[in-house]
């Protein structure tokens, strides 16, 4: 197969078309309509019918009423609900220019267009990028498999010093210059590391002043200056082209894409306390007996979580077909568990085993999702299971009802809904939309028919975690890392994974504290689920590092233990035993503050390019960050207890040990065991942060 670009080369008005209208030609003689609008100040809106056909005009009839060409409303979740703000169109020599609020763009044309290179040139605010002065240099054109048009080729020229941001999870991030990105929601297997991830966000933005986001639901590639250094292409596997350019600093990047896809969650605060799990208890005993060791041991618990509470093995099955397993798990079994004020949270994914009767009943009803020939398909990870249809809204209903009830029965106040990437491409949904299309926003879906059915029951209490998800996934749900390794090279991961999370929109990010798994605990855990037996998992972390990450996640935006092996602190040998009881006791103390904070703008965990924008010293200080406005995080990465991190302006006093320390420059700390680098700002000062109760 031969991939090349076909690219734009004129652009202008088209006439009678009304404002906003360019006819824009390839190089090849195709043209295609592109609508250009200003939703929101400082944001330029590109938007396309379909593909351009041979005959050189825009094909919607390849793919008519496509998921991708006009996707706003219930039918796509990704963006609110937009205004439709045409843009003002002008020629000018060498081109068409573009303005509205905030913005001012020139098109300039290249071969027959009398210009020099052909591409835009977008400029905004006056303060960033004066208008006529240097503005971003931005091209696009058709991109072509065996000559036929399969999707759009977006290209950027990156700034000799600039870094690029964003794509959602990144194993490889912050700073994703350099990088390629697989930016396709898949099951990553338990590995890390890796240029594919869970969660992805067609979202990229650079410090040095622009962002582009593609509402797209199908497969997007960045070269984000890995192959030439100068330039960063973007591959949009999309019948349609809808594409917003950003302006604006860091801060204003964010704001202007959460404009378009929504605000970040806001939990209750009851989130920012200590959730303590494993995969898994295996009776409503064995957590009771655990809850109630660690509450002798000083170690307080908001929430407990349980993997296997219904009558099916997770690993085994890796689907949810059946209730609760009522000889492990009683009517009642939360009830304990709550009068000593722990909350608990289960275990649930969107598949459905086949050979069951539930799997037959959801056949008859039309509530699975479809193959070419009518018939369930499979998912892509696993044979074995298929996927229940969210938009279809008869089978979206059955479901709010059924978590609804299990809610209720249970008594949880949460879930973990896992899985959402593996969704077939050859799929066809409830809308007519093809799974090739959907692959990043099937798990938005899952995730707001989630979060609909716990409402139903807990109101704005309500909290679901997730894996999957994309842009819009921010609004309505915590979200975790994944399945990383028990080794420190996953907790560096976990690090990377947050903070490119965070720099996509999202505020409240998770991890499992301990990391997943190891390859021991991993094949115990197997054996352990024939007998469901409680307390027979090992402490599976080595001490040091369990340590190391359970210090970071007090300082995370939530703070949640799971893994194949004990994660229970009272499981670990001393002096890491003391280390993580301190960091749980000093966790309820910052529940103030984080609840404070995730009220504001910026999210949560703020990367130093979001916290100090501009600053270049902190900028390159890409695994560290600021938690809230005021407290400076920089978690020990490796063993030992060496950190080298940047210290930004002004005084900054411990919260976990170690000395003050002066900024701003570089500083290196040695944290002892029960030590971690953990600061307050000065004149915040420690009891500005640690506002709660002390345990």
């Amino acid at each position: 197969m031969t991939v090349r670009i076909d690219p734009f080369v004129t652009a202008e008005p088209e006439p009678g078309a009304g404002a906003g209208a360019l006819r824009v030609t390839f190089a090849s003689g195709r043209a295609v309509r592109v609508e250009c609008s200003v939703p929101v100040d400082g944001v330029l809106r590109l938007r396309t019918d379909g593909l351009p056909g041979p005959g050189g005009r825009s094909g919607p009839d390849r793919d008519p009423e496509g998921p991708c060409s006009r996707a706003t409303g219930a039918a796509d979740p990704v963006l609110l609900d937009l205004p439709h703000r045409p843009a003002r169109l002008a020629r000018v020599a060498g081109g068409t220019e573009i303005t509205g609020p905030g913005v001012r763009a020139v098109w300039e044309s290249g071969r027959d267009g009398g210009g020099g290179s052909p591409g835009l040139r977008f400029g905004a605010f006056r303060r960033f990028c004066e208008p006529e002065g240097d503005t971003l240099p931005f091209t696009a054109g058709c991109l072509l498999d065996d000559g036929c048009p399969a999707g759009w080729a977006e290209t950027v020229h990156l700034a000799p010093d600039s870094a690029v941001y964003g794509g959602g999870e990144s194993y490889q991030g912050p700073n994703l210059r350099g990088r390629h990105r697989a930016l396709r929601n898949v099951e990553e297997n338990r590995a890390a590391g890796r240029d594919s991830a869970y969660l992805n966000v067609p979202l990229l933005w650079s410090d040095a002043g622009w962002g582009l986001f593609a509402h797209a639901g199908g497969p997007v590639r960045a070269d984000l200056g890995a192959t030439h250094a100068e330039a960063a292409l973007v591959e949009i596997r999309s019948s349609a082209l809808d594409l917003f350019l950003v302006s604006g600093d860091a801060p204003t990047v964010l704001a202007r894409y959460r404009a378009l896809t929504g605000r970040p969650y806001r939990p209750p605060e009851w989130v920012f306390g200590v959730w303590m799990c494993r995969s898994s208890y295996f009776t409503a005993e064995e957590m009771v007996r655990t809850a109630d060791g660690l509450r002798e041991a000083g170690c307080p618990v908001g929430l407990m979580h349980v993997d296997e509470w219904a009558s099916e093995a997770v690993l085994e099955t890796a689907s949810w077909n059946t209730g609760a397993d009522r000889d492990r798990f009683p009517a009642g079994w939360a009830r304990p568990l709550h009068e000593r004020g722990i909350r608990t949270s289960l275990w649930i994914n969107p598949y459905v085993e086949q050979g069951t009767s539930l799997t037959d009943d959801l056949v008859s009803r039309g509530f699975l999702l479809l193959g070419p020939d009518g018939r369930p398909v499979p998912t892509s990870g696993n044979p074995r299971t298929y996927l229940v249809d969210f938009l279809n809204a008869r089978a979206r209903q059955w479901w709010c009802e059924r978590l609804a009830r299990t809610l209720r029965e249970e008594g949880a106040s949460a879930v973990l809904a896992d899985f959402g990437e593996e969704i077939p491409e050859e799929a066809v949904f409830a809308d007519g939309s093809r799974g090739v299309d959907r692959r990043y926003t099937y798990g938005l879906f899952y995730q707001d028919t989630v979060v609909e059915a716990g409402r139903r029951v807990h109101g704005d209490a309500f909290v679901s975690v997730h894996r999957s998800g994309t842009a819009g996934s921010q609004r309505t749900a915590v979200h975790w890392a994944g399945d990383l390794p028990s080794t420190w090279t996953g907790l560096v991961s976990a690090v990377r994974a947050l903070l490119s999370m965070s720099l996509s929109g999202f505020s409240v990010v998770a991890h499992d504290a301990g990391g997943y798994w190891t390859p021991d605990s991993f094949a115990r855990a197997h054996e352990l689920r024939r007998t469901m037996t409680p307390d027979a998992l090992p402490a599976d972390v080595e001490p040091e590092l369990y340590g190391r990450w359970a210090q970071w996640a007090a300082f995370s935006p939530v703070m949640r233990f799971h893994g194949m092996g004990r994660r229970e602190p009272t499981a670990y040998p001393e002096p890491v035993r003391g280390a993580v009881l301190d960091a749980c006791r000093l966790r309820p103390r910052l529940s103030g503050y984080l609840a404070e904070a995730a009220g504001e703008p910026l999210p949560l965990m703020r990367p130093m390019p979001l916290a100090v924008p501009g600053d270049r010293a902190a900028r390159d200080a890409d695994l560290q960050y600021l938690l809230g406005p005021d407290v400076l995080v920089a978690p020990v990465l490796e063993p030992g207890g060496e950190r080298t991190f940047y210290v930004p302006s002004g005084v900054w006093l411990p919260l976990m040990g170690c000395p003050p320390l002066q900024g701003p420059g570089w500083r290196t700390v040695l944290c002892a065991a029960d030590e971690f680098p953990a600061y307050v700002r000065a004149e915040r000062g420690v009891d500005g942060v640690l506002t709660g109760a002390k345990s």
